[in-house]
């Protein structure tokens, strides 16, 4: 007999174990010859015994451990009192009731009465911040704006002096710093909003879902 026909009966004397149970105690065997090389594979079968009494060991083992299973289960077992678990301190888990009944009646009836006024109170607040906000950057877009229309219309102005070069270069110098300086102001806007735009949007919608988030919350609670 040689390896492979010592593996292929040992393979079978194991059939009635389960498949990952299998290929795990015939890799270590494989190894085994492996390791011993294919000219010791004879004194490596003499030295194992027959196929047969290794795969007897190896049911042997498995069975002591199929065994043991239920013992384990047991133990878990009596970490119940009644079906409930017992926590660390040796106390029964209880699960948390949810929101009283009557709680959640009140609850409902104050939103009821007083939730139009909330929501009043609430789109007041949000249309207040709204327009200021509106209001406060239509301002600081219309002095940029101006600025640079201005000096606009100076540099168109000055071509209308060029009878008189001095009016008519002074007039042109004048509309280039003024028109530098809008557009300095509208790099300036531009940067502004880039900056305090997307969290004052960000503060608005917070604000919205806050009072959603609150209705939600009680009523998961109460479920």
């Amino acid at each position: 007999m040689n390896a492979y026909e010592y593996l292929q009966a040992l393979r079978a004397a194991l059939a009635v174990l389960p498949d990952d149970e299998i290929d795990s105690a015939m890799r270590y065997y494989e190894d085994y010859f492996l390791d011993a090389g294919d000219e010791n594979a004879e004194k490596v079968i003499k030295q194992l015994g027959p196929p047969e009494q290794v795969a007897e060991a190896i049911l042997r083992d498995y069975t002591g451990v199929a065994r043991r299973r239920p013992e384990r289960f047991e133990e878990e077992k009596a970490q119940t009192v009644n079906g409930v678990p017992l926590g660390r301190d040796g106390k029964p888990l209880t699960r948390k009731k949810g929101i009283n009944p009557w709680m959640l009646a009140c609850i409902v009836l104050l939103a009821l009465i007083f939730g139009p006024v909330a929501v009043a109170v609430i789109g007041a607040i949000i249309v207040a911040v709204v327009g200021l906000v509106i209001g406060i950057a239509a301002c600081v877009v219309a002095v940029p704006a101006a600025t640079l229309i201005g000096g606009g219309a100076l540099v168109l102005f000055s071509f209308l002096l060029w009878a008189t070069p001095a009016s008519a270069l002074a007039t042109l110098g004048a509309g280039l710093a003024v028109g530098a300086v809008g557009l300095l102001l509208v790099l300036l806007v531009i940067k502004l909003c880039i900056l305090f735009v997307p969290p004052i949007i960000r503060g608005l919608v917070a604000l919205i879902r806050w009072p959603i988030e609150k209705i939600r919350n009680c009523l998961k609670r109460g479920a």
